[in-house]
């Protein structure tokens, strides 16, 4: 297909120029493993996903070169995040609002409560304006990643790639607001949340690759490799890539 066509490596040298930083440095960041990288002869090459991955996840910008060069994705810079029912106030759609459990509970993420009977919001995730015009960049970055990666906080989902929502047999609006319990099979359930609530509070000897069992919704249990790194932005999340997968039947 057109659209898979894999973009090329990157040197060091490459990197150094379009982040603006010197050779030594990239050199210190690979030298550490906070970014992949191949050997070539005697050269470092890296994948533009595996920059993209970097970049994020130590909340740095994404260079305009790298937005060029993977069709401009992602949308920058990020608007100033308001609550849901302040974007509706001016609408009809708002009237319900003042009803809604999101507002009654002042969730700051609607798409977290989805599945709440007194959600009043008609509109469904991914055909949201408010949900593409506010958390839509922010997670943006996740679609240049090959491997499944998706964002998540406090135990939901913020949204995923294709690659993670053909793991959990969904679409990828699917994954929006989802909760992991929707995925994760029970085997590894109790481990994920406990890893969850020990990373939140800081503790240093949580790993950050581990494996994992999901449940995809078409059946059966896939065996993952999951590496968790956080985010600075958006603030208090984590990016989940599955690094490893394993089909059991």
């Amino acid at each position: 297909m057109e659209t898979d066509k894999r973009l090329p490596n990157l040197s060091v040298m490459d990197i150094a120029e379009i982040c603006g930083v010197a050779r030594s440095t990239v050199s210190y960041w690979i030298a550490r493993k906070s970014l992949q990288a191949c050997r070539s002869g005697k050269k470092h090459l890296v994948t533009v996903d595996d920059l993209i991955f970097f970049l994020k996840s130590e909340g740095q910008p994404i260079p305009q070169t790298l937005l060029e060069q993977v069709g401009g994705i992602y949308p920058q810079p990020f608007k100033l995040l308001k609550p849901c029912w302040e974007f509706w106030a001016d609408h009809s759609h708002g009237k319900k609002c003042q009803h809604c459990v999101v507002f009654t509970r002042k969730v700051r993420e609607c798409f977290s409560a989805k599945g709440n009977q007194n959600l009043q919001c008609p509109i469904r995730c991914p055909e949201c304006q408010y949900f593409n015009e506010y958390y839509g960049p922010r997670v943006a970055f996740i679609h240049q990643i090959e491997k499944p990666a998706a964002v998540y906080k406090d135990l939901y989902l913020w949204s995923g790639n294709k690659a993670w929502a053909e793991l959990c047999g969904v679409g990828v609006g699917e994954l929006i607001g989802a909760g992991i319990e929707e995925f994760v099979h029970p085997d590894s359930l109790r481990t994920v949340i406990s890893y969850d609530k020990r990373r939140v509070q800081g503790d240093p000897t949580v790993p950050d690759r581990y494996q994992v069992a999901l449940s995809p919704k078409s059946g059966g249990k896939i065996e993952i490799y999951l590496a968790i790194s956080p985010l600075t932005r958006p603030a208090n999340t984590w990016l989940a890539v599955a690094e490893e997968v394993k089909i059991e039947t």
